[in-house]
This record gives C-alpha cells, sequence and structure tokens, in this order.
C-alpha cells in the first residue's frame, strides 16, 4: 500500500488535473465570452485579449494534462509548477479587480460562469494554492 504523502500527491495531482482540464476546455469553448470577461478585468490591452485568453486556456490545457499523465511522464514539477503560477495568475487579477472595484464574473469555468467576484472568489483561489505550496507534494 502507498504511503500517505503519496496517496495525498496522487489524489491531488488527480483533482488539480481535471480541474484544469475542464476549466481550459471550458474556456476554449466558449471564447466569445471569456474574452469579454477577461476584457471586463482591465488587465491587458483589449486587442491583446484573444491571444492572451486563447494561451491561458491553452496552458490550463496543458498543465491538467501533464498533472494526469505525470505518473507515467516525468512531467510533474513542470505540471505542478505550472497549475501554481496559473493559481497565482488567478489572485493577482481577483485581487485587483475586487481592489479596484469591479463587479465582473470571474472565469473560471463553466461551472461558475456567471459567478461574479467577491472576496469569497479570492479565498477559494488562495485555499487551492495552499496544497500547491506543500513541500511534501513535490517529489
Amino acid at each position: 500500500m502507498a504511503d500517505a504523502p503519496a496517496l495525498l500527491a496522487a489524489l491531488l495531482r488527480g483533482a488539480y488535473g481535471l480541474l484544469f482540464l475542464a476549466s481550459g476546455i471550458s474556456k476554449t469553448l466558449r471564447q466569445s465570452s471569456v474574452n469579454t470577461t477577461i476584457a471586463r478585468y482591465r488587465l491587458i490591452p483589449v486587442r491583446l485579449v484573444p491571444v492572451f485568453a486563447g494561451c491561458l486556456a491553452t496552458l490550463e490545457i496543458v498543465a491538467g494534462t501533464l498533472l494526469l499523465l505525470s505518473p507515467a511522464l516525468p512531467t510533474y514539477r513542470l505540471a505542478w509548477a505550472m497549475s501554481t503560477g496559473l493559481l497565482v495568475l488567478f489572485c493577482i487579477a481577483i485581487t485587483s479587480a475586487l481592489l479596484r472595484g469591479l463587479h465582473i464574473p470571474c472565469g473560471c469555468n463553466w461551472l461558475l460562469n456567471g459567478h461574479t467576484l467577491t472576496p469569497a472568489t479570492l479565498l477559494r483561489n488562495l485555499l487551492l494554492l495552499v496544497p500547491m505550496l506543500l513541500p511534501p507534494l513535490w517529489p
């Protein structure tokens, strides 16, 4: 039987892999609304929004896929770093929007489509970030 840290790491890898994969696919399938949501954050020039949205969706799909495949490939650290980086980026964007008083949808995935940003949104993402920063989960 696997030891507890290895089992926890495998469960988290699977959960985060599915989360990022689903989120990236969701963004790919609803490009127009994702572009609108990203533009409403007012963090990047409007003309770059479609490129950024496409890159974001691609990064989420790649990170999710690598997390799911990492037991078979030597990609665990890369996948974990990509996922952590994406969550940090999301936390920064959410914090910025909240501090500027923007009332916009989070744009997270289809399950939360239309969910307006609140401090609870930031808290959720910070809680998602915590396990990614635990040294025992790094191989």
